[in-house]
């Protein structure tokens, strides 16, 4: 396993390391992909790659070398601040559809 999980369009590409991203299944096919570090430059890097998407543009997301996941972006979430202890945790949320056949 590589521990990344690279989203692809036809204008880029976006390489993340796997343990800053945590996955949830808000409806059938509809996944709501946070993004949690406390190096903000990650987090403002994956946002730049997000919202420069226009909502239904086609992508895929391959997890850990796993193969390719067929999807749809759907939105972006608010950039946001959390406290944990004495640090400081950016995080940012996307959305997208998968793609079901």
């Amino acid at each position: 396993m590589n521990g990344k999980v690279v989203f692809k369009t036809d204008s880029g590409h976006l390489e993340v390391d796997d343990d800053i991203v945590t996955m949830k299944e808000k409806q059938r096919g509809t996944l709501s992909i946070r993004f949690r570090s406390p190096d903000k430059s990650k987090i403002e890097e994956i946002m730049e790659f997000f919202e420069s998407l226009t909502d239904m543009e086609p992508l895929t997301m391959n997890i850990s070398d796993a193969g390719d996941i067929e999807a749809y972006f759907r939105g972006t979430g608010p950039f946001d601040t959390i406290k944990e202890d004495d640090r400081t945790i950016y995080t940012f949320e996307a959305t997208i559809q998968e793609l079901i056949k």
